[in-house]
């Protein structure tokens, strides 16, 4: 009798080792649940083609992210990639030593997905790529057609700064509260300061104060921008409790039909349903964009948008097998089902061609044909100014600070800085 072979007696399996596996772990803020379901279906995809690596998808909510994120990447505990809106936090957590380059592991494919923009955004000043851009964001002013309707305002009539202010008066005198706004999360309110900043200053304005340049963000532009802002709060113009409100709770105010309007970025066509008490929010037909008012002798371009590129970077103990994911996730194919569902605005080539939301079309086509998009603030300053530039906006929106005090805390927070 011939031999029989080991492995055909005790089976094959028992003499192969069992295949080792990569963790990969993704930490999000993505919050709306249809959207959570879709990004744990890509991740099993991923994982059914890829059996060496698995995906785990932690979520923290936006404002404990914001909290945590930096004790979270000098820890054991750090993910491989994570939610970034770029800018100067960005730049920080590349100076700090907390993430991994990725040039020469990320293919050529996927960095001609993002373009020249989508690299660009996440080369830190070291000359070193360090995340992936995902999406284009921007802060609209969305309205309740219905409540103008009830009020007798013409949204034609908003388009100037006065106009605006007489809307304001015809809201409340109808009994319909203006504007609603979370300021307990302040970023919501920096919205509002930014805005009327993009319009008074302008591009190089803007970045001229951000350099410590001249009088900086102490200048008359900055200061007249808040006296703007100022002028807007003696108003009363926001929600009744306004101060102790989240983004949450002020999105979900909005999409009850409860607020006439809502200063937040296009993210909240989907977040206002989610968060209202409904599950439906507004409908499309009675929703609508309104330009941000113009300020005359501003020196903005009318074109000028606020938003972000968001993306994930990379930690420094990251794996080959993380980028590979994010390779994945990002692809047209992928990116395009977010498209469809209207999530956001994919940066991946060809994957907002699928869009049929008219308020993502038109938001598309404000940010492709903007002279300047100016990145939030908050992150575009970097975490400590932008701390102090959402303190100070949140402060205004309560008329608790003068403009000037305002735009001098900026001034030494940016001086303190460089």
């Amino acid at each position: 009798m011939k031999p029989i072979a080991l492995a055909a007696v005790l089976g094959l399996t028992a003499v192969l080792p069992a295949q080792a596996q990569t963790v990969v772990q993704h930490l999000h803020i993505t919050s709306i649940p249809a959207e959570v379901e879709l990004m744990n279906s890509i991740a099993a995809d991923f994982m059914a083609q890829n059996p060496d690596i698995i995906v785990e998808l932690p979520f923290l909510e936006n404002e404990a992210f914001k909290q945590k994120l930096t004790t979270l990447l000098q820890s054991d505990d750090a993910p491989d990639v994570f939610h970034t809106w770029g800018g100067g936090v960005f730049y920080e957590q590349a100076k700090a030593g907390f993430l991994r380059p990725i040039q020469d592991v990320l293919s050529d494919e996927a960095k001609e997905a993002v373009g020249s923009a989508g690299i660009a955004a996440y080369t830190a000043p070291d000359g070193n790529l360090y995340g992936v851009a995902r999406d284009v964001a921007e802060v609209v002013l969305w309205y309740n057609k219905e409540l103008f309707e009830q009020a007798g305002v013409d949204p034609a009539s908003m388009e100037t700064w006065e106009g605006f202010l007489a809307g304001i008066e015809a809201f409340k005198a109808a009994g319909i509260t203006p504007i609603a706004i979370g300021a307990k999360d302040k970023w919501p309110a920096h919205f509002w300061w930014s805005k009327l900043v993009v319009r008074q200053a302008g591009m190089e304005g803007f970045q001229a104060a951000a350099a410590g340049e001249g009088d900086g963000f102490a200048g008359e532009d900055f200061v007249k921008a808040g006296e703007y802002f100022l002028e807007l709060a003696a108003t009363d113009p926001w929600q009744q409790g306004f101060l102790a409100a989240s983004y949450s709770d002020a999105s979900g105010l909005f999409g009850d039909g409860k607020a006439a309007m809502h200063l937040m970025g296009d993210w909240d066509y989907g977040a206002m349903k989610d968060n209202s008490a409904s599950k439906e929010g507004i409908p499309d037909d009675k929703l609508g964009i309104l330009p941000f008012p113009t300020i005359e002798g501003g020196k903005g371009d009318p074109t000028d948008t606020l938003g972000g590129l968001g993306g994930v970077l990379f930690s420094k103990n990251a794996s080959d097998a993380a980028v590979r994911w994010i390779e994945f996730f990002n692809n047209k194919e992928n990116q395009a089902k977010y498209a469809a569902d209207a999530y956001y605005i994919p940066i991946s080539k060809g994957a907002a061609d699928v869009m049929t939301n008219p308020f993502k079309v038109q938001i598309a086509q404000n940010i492709g044909n903007a002279h300047w998009h100016a990145l939030f603030f908050d992150q575009a300053l970097g975490p400590n100014v932008g701390g102090v530039v959402n303190d100070v906006s949140a402060d205004l929106a309560a008329n608790a600070i003068s403009a000037e005090e305002a735009a001098q805390l900026i001034k030494e927070a940016v001086d303190d800085s460089l």
